[in-house]
């Protein structure tokens, strides 16, 4: 399922596909979370091989209430992002608003900056109202949402945050099973670029150099 909330008037976004997955060039090792209940080696499971796509366990939740801020840097690399999919509890844990933010390592619940992009995610996704009730994998199309994103904000992104505000329940918690980034990724240079310069011109070296010249020229 595509999701869009741009005007009537903007052209349709432009469609992906699974090889432009992000997965590999995210670093899940340093994912981080504010907010969260699971323990934080759990986050990874979120960014899951495509592969597994169609796995539910482990379930990510909020803690306290239904704010979740998820923290995704991105391994040496520069990344231009076309869309964000989202698959989550389609019922009452499901988020619906959700702020996102570029290279920034200092978003809280108590900012006030403005985010780059904001979406709007339906009450869509994987059926249940008990984790007793939630199978380990479901095979459901449906059930993932894509967001497209306008590509012209989210080029030279190292670190993407997600913040989200709510969920549609009033259990005050956010359930999610699984994140994907498509887009394009450029490797950042490993190697600095040393550069000498020669603060001032010394005259002795010059005189050398023309001296050592006239002898071999044999003047």
């Amino acid at each position: 399922m595509s999701c869009q909330h741009e005007h009537d008037h903007a052209p349709p976004p432009l469609p992906t596909n699974a090889s432009q997955n992000l997965h590999s060039r995210i670093d899940t090792h340093r994912v981080t979370a504010l907010n969260l209940a699971n323990p934080t080696e759990e986050l990874a499971h979120l960014f899951r091989n495509p592969a597994d796509r169609n796995k539910l366990v482990p379930v990510t939740k909020s803690d306290a209430d239904a704010q979740l801020i998820i923290n995704i840097p991105f391994t040496n690399s520069s990344v231009k992002l076309f869309s964000i999919i989202i698959r989550s509890n389609g019922s009452d844990y499901c988020p619906r608003h959700i702020k996102l933010y570029k290279n920034d390592k200092q978003i809280d619940f108590d900012t006030n900056k403005k985010p780059l992009y904001t979406l709007e995610h339906p009450r869509v996704g994987v059926m249940y109202n008990d984790e007793e009730d939630m199978p380990e994998s479901v095979d459901d199309e449906d059930s993932f949402v894509e967001h497209f994103l306008p590509r012209h904000k989210f080029s030279g992104v190292q670190q993407l945050t997600l913040l989200i505000e709510d969920a549609y329940g009033d259990e005050d918690e956010t359930w999610l099973h699984y994140i994907e980034l498509r887009g394009e990724a450029t490797d950042l240079s490993k190697d600095p670029v040393i550069t000498i310069y020669e603060s001032a011109a010394n005259p002795a070296d010059h005189k050398k150099v023309e001296n050592e010249l006239k002898n071999t020229m044999g003047i």
